[in-house]
């Protein structure tokens, strides 16, 4: 990139997000929020009882502090930036919250909203212009860097999710633009995290820490920290430190007022409990098996093909635990021809640890293309398996282009709603209660200060840590 005069990133930012609270808000990027805070929510409820939220839980809950928020819906309260922190390892535990830019938006912005908003009666106007004022100012940063950050290690949710938390909380807490900048500024120092972790409880940790740094940056900013005037774009910066080739573009202004972002990329929800990476391919296998009827036994050998860039966020080749499971593509593909679905009670050890399915894995072989979709730089123009039998027939799934639940083919309120239901009752949510929350989410624009109290789960007291 040109070596031009740097924009003032730092502190345009939070002169958008301390103006954010009074703006006038597109209606398509007031449904994107809603959209988000309800899938992150349903993401949260799956993992109530999940092992890495219960630890993360039984650490907190020493450090009680001042009960000013809830914790994952629940009876018990703490800090906001220890709540958040709970919250958002809950949300990304089971990798089924959604993604958008690369990165996975609401499993971090929607605990900050819970948190902050609770502690400050936000109504749903306030929590919606939080969301949108975190989501713009993360995705602008992301979409600086032109080079493929995970190719380098880094996992942009851990790197840039402590700033858009920090954004959306400045925004709850009414800061004013210095603050505001300052406390975006101060996140900075938090970020960090890479992909060696993934597979991992550190994985849905880089959620929870990215949340709650973004709430602790925030109540340091009010209560007077200060942070360097330009540290995003700084010569000793965090974009270009983290940049991999120094091609970051750090001159050209951010358009946080145009809401272009959040109206163009919106969000990609989740059908299947598994990295974005693999739904194309799920889907493809899963819409051959509902075709025709394959004869799992007979198969001599899957060839999956995505792009480089997805293979590799899938690096688990064999598994044996969920945390491995979600990051594989041969278990993706060997669970959708075994089971003819994906879904949660497929990503547990005794599901996984099945001879049959493991067999299977053993025969996917993943294929890959350095072709790239002009408009979905990081995937292939298609993706698609390639099955061949042990007669030696072949069998080409059919090549999908945008998985169903991706921002150009969203889930419709229904499938919303099954994926919503079906998350509250693997986390032991009964369905009508479920459904009273998803209803309740829907309204979200339209909360007064009391709706965010009736947000929450009823539900045996050991089943919420």
């Amino acid at each position: 990139m040109s070596q031009r005069v740097p924009a003032p990133i730092t502190r345009l930012a939070g002169e958008f997000v301390a103006n954010q609270r009074e703006a006038s808000l597109p209606a398509d990027a007031v449904d994107v929020a809603r959209l988000g805070t309800t899938d992150a929510v349903g993401a949260m409820l799956a993992a109530l009882d999940e092992p890495v939220v219960r630890v993360v839980a039984d650490a907190v809950a020493p450090m009680q502090g001042r009960p000013e928020a809830r914790v994952l819906l629940g009876h018990r309260r703490t800090t906001m930036d220890l709540a958040a922190l709970v919250d958002a390892t809950a949300a990304h535990a089971l990798d089924v919250d959604d993604y958008a830019f690369a990165n996975h938006p609401s499993a971090v912005l929607v605990p900050v909203l819970l948190a902050c908003g609770g502690a400050v009666r936000a109504t749903g106007r306030d929590l919606v212009a939080a969301y949108v004022a975190g989501y713009e100012v993360w995705s602008d940063l992301m979409g600086r860097e032109p080079d493929h950050l995970h190719s380098r290690g880094w996992h942009p949710t851990a790197l840039f999710g402590p700033i858009g938390a920090a954004a959306a909380a400045a925004s709850l807490l009414g800061l004013d633009a210095r603050r505001a900048a300052h406390a975006i500024g101060l996140a900075a120092s938090h970020a960090g995290g890479t992909m060696g972790n993934f597979g991992s409880m550190a994985k849905p940790y880089h959620a929870g820490k990215a949340a709650q740094a973004g709430v602790f940056a925030a109540r340091l900013a009010a209560a007077g920290m200060t942070s360097t005037a330009d540290v995003l774009e700084g010569e000793r910066g965090l974009m270009r430190t983290v940049s991999p080739q120094g091609r970051v573009d750090l001159s050209t202004p951010p358009a946080y007022a145009s809401y272009e972002r959040i109206r163009k990329q919106r969000l990609n929800i989740k059908k299947y409990p598994t990295v974005g990476a693999s739904q194309r391919v799920i889907d493809s296998v899963l819409a051959q098996v509902a075709a025709t009827r394959i004869d799992v036994d007979a198969i001599e050998r899957v060839e999956p093909q995505v792009s480089e860039k997805h293979a590799a966020v899938m690096p688990y080749h064999s598994v044996s635990r969920p945390e491995e499971a979600k990051f594989s593509l041969e278990f993706a593909v060997a669970c959708a021809l075994l089971h003819g679905r994906v879904g949660l009670e497929q990503l547990t050890e005794e599901a996984i640890a099945q001879p049959r399915l493991q067999a299977l894995m053993r025969k996917v072989h993943v294929i890959t293309t350095d072709r790239y979709d002009p408009d979905y730089p990081v995937a292939a123009p298609f993706d698609f398996a390639t099955i061949t039998f042990a007669d030696g027939s072949r069998v080409t799934t059919p090549p999908v282009k945008r998985a169903t639940g991706h921002a150009d083919l969203p889930l419709t309120v229904r499938q919303l709603e099954a994926k919503f239901l079906d998350c509250a009752v693997f986390g032991g949510i009964e369905r009508p209660e479920g459904r009273r929350l998803f209803d309740l989410l829907q309204r979200l624009p339209e909360w007064t200060t009391e709706d965010l109290g009736r947000l929450q789960v009823t539900v045996a007291e050991e089943a919420v840590p």
